[in-house]
This record gives structure tokens, C-alpha cells and sequence, in this order.
């Protein structure tokens, strides 16, 4: 029987990363398609792309190929072209998954959510989330640039500013008001949740680049040799390698923005209890039709 996850409770360390995962098992299908579906194409062409780069370097003489940088290579473009759609896929793999956690959290029965409803949310978002986030990452490097503490505080402090965003609904320097309100004295629960989380994503994503790590060592040790072609098969097989782990890596940090989620969501309810007035809201009006529709309780 489906039952739903309490989305907005207040949960210490353990529970946030247990919940993360118990929420992709309990939402795997559905989100799973959604994320495949709306964020899939970019992450795919973020492999292809990025295959034809590390093909274009390990192709050219192992390290040498380094050089081609300065000659006009096709390996800056593709290079490029790559950064490009690892910007949108990161961008629409966050959108994604916080706009199904607000559907999720809205819904009153058990129906799917379906990838059709999801992209009438999500691509009114992209926008305003890229240009939030280059706001973010100037404000970042003048930190870094400043000291490296503040770059790395502002840094899990506007981790909080896309959830914010999309799930409650908020303009970019309201969520960034609320992100250094509900933070403070929980910085270091989130700057643990963040690194633990990305340690746990990053095991998990190894498996998906072993085949890119063979590939890249075979066409390392062709490259040393200009004077050999590469085989076709080792071409592709760096490519398909290459979009492999972009799609794997790819979904799998997905795990991480839900995981800010549950922090936003556990940082809200200690410092409002919004969760806890919606539930004393709900409980007053489903008890007013009772009340009302028994005769014998008139008087």
C-alpha cells in the first residue's frame, strides 16, 4: 500500500540521508522517467560530447595532444560544447527533482505523478534558475577571491537558494534571505550532509566509469604511438563509455538535491513549524464538515 512520505518534519542527520534514500525507492519509476524523459537528452549529449573531446586528446598522442589547444584544435570546441550541457543537465536535473517534491508534497490521493505535468512546471524554471545561479557562483568566487572561507560558506548557504526557489515558491533575493535565516547555527549539518552525500554519490557513480577508465587507458597507450591509427571500436567505445557514466553520474545526483530538500524542508519546521501549523490547519477543517452534517449534534 502506497503511503506517503511527511515531507516537512524536523529530522536529525541519519534521517535525512535515510530518507533521501527511501524516497527515490518509493518514487524511482516515476521520477526516474521524469529525469530520463525532460533531463536525459542533455546529460546524453553531455557523454557524446565529452567522449569526442577525450577521443580528440587521447587520439593525438596520450598527453600530448595538450598541445591542440593552441593549434585550433576541434578539441576546445567540443570541450566547449561539453561544459554547455553539463550546465543544463545540472540545471534541469535540479529543477526536475524539486518540482516533483512540490507536486509530491501537494498531492492528495495516490496518483502518479506523470512527465507531462511535471515539464508544465519545470520549463517555466530554467531561466530564472540559470541566472540565479550565476548570480550564486559570482558571489562565490568574490568570496573565494576575499578568503577561501567565505567562498566555501556562501557556497552551502546558496545550496539551499533552488529548493527555495522552486518548492516554496520564491523569487531569487527572497530565497536568499530566507537561506541565511533558516541556516544559521545549522551551517555545519549542512556542509556534512553536502560532503557525505556527494561521497556516498561518487562511490555509487564508480561503477558507471569503469568502462571509460579501460577505454581511456587503451587509447592512452595507442596515443604514445602517433605513427599507429586508432581502431575504430576503441573511437567508439570511448564515446558510448563516455555518455554511460554522464547518464549514470548524472541521475545519481539527483539523490544529492533531494537531500537539500529534506535539509530545507527539516531547517523550515525548526524555525517556523510550518509543517506542524498545516496539520493543526487540515485537522480544524476536516473535523467543521462533521460537526455540521450530524443533526443530532445541532443543538
Amino acid at each position: 500500500m502506497f503511503q506517503k512520505i511527511d515531507l516537512r518534519r524536523t529530522r536529525d542527520f541519519s534521517e535525512k540521508i535515510n530518507i533521501t534514500f527511501e524516497f527515490g525507492r518509493q518514487n524511482l519509476k516515476p521520477l526516474g522517467k521524469a529525469l530520463l524523459y525532460i533531463t536525459g537528452p542533455f546529460i546524453v549529449l553531455q557523454g557524446l560530447f565529452n567522449g569526442l573531446y577525450q577521443k580528440e586528446i587521447l587520439g593525438k598522442g596520450g598527453l600530448r595532444g595538450l598541445e591542440l589547444f593552441s593549434g585550433g584544435s576541434d578539441a576546445v570546441m567540443w570541450l566547449g560544447i561539453t561544459y554547455i550541457f553539463i550546465l543544463f543537465g545540472y540545471v534541469s536535473s535540479l529543477i526536475v527533482v524539486y518540482e516533483y517534491l512540490r507536486l509530491y508534497e501537494a498531492r492528495v490521493d495516490d496518483r502518479t505523478i506523470e512527465v507531462t505535468e511535471l515539464w508544465n512546471e519545470v520549463k517555466g524554471n530554467y531561466l530564472p534558475m540559470i541566472g540565479s545561479l550565476f548570480i550564486m557562483l559570482i558571489l562565490i568566487f568574490l568570496g573565494f577571491i576575499l578568503l577561501i572561507l567565505p567562498g566555501i560558506y556562501l557556497a552551502v548557504v546558496f545550496s539551499l537558494i533552488p529548493p527555495l526557489m522552486i518548492i516554496e515558491k520564491m523569487g531569487f533575493s527572497d530565497a536568499l534571505s530566507r537561506a541565511f535565516k533558516i541556516i544559521s547555527e545549522k551551517w555545519w549539518s549542512t556542509f556534512g550532509l553536502i560532503f557525505i552525500m556527494g561521497i556516498i554519490v561518487g562511490f555509487m557513480a564508480l561503477i558507471f566509469s569503469v568502462p571509460q577508465a579501460i577505454f581511456t587507458f587503451l587509447m592512452a597507450m595507442h596515443g604514445t604511438d602517433t605513427s599507429i591509427e586508432i581502431p575504430l571500436w576503441q573511437d567508439a567505445g570511448m564515446i558510448i563509455s563516455s555518455v554511460l557514466y554522464s547518464t549514470g553520474a548524472g541521475l545519481l545526483q539527483s539523490l544529492i538535491f533531494m537531500s537539500l530538500a529534506f535539509q530545507m524542508y527539516n531547517l523550515i519546521e525548526r524555525k517556523e513549524a510550518k509543517g506542524l501549523m498545516s496539520k493543526l490547519e487540515s485537522f480544524g477543517k476536516s473535523a467543521e464538515p462533521q460537526k455540521s452534517t450530524d443533526a443530532n449534534e445541532t443543538y
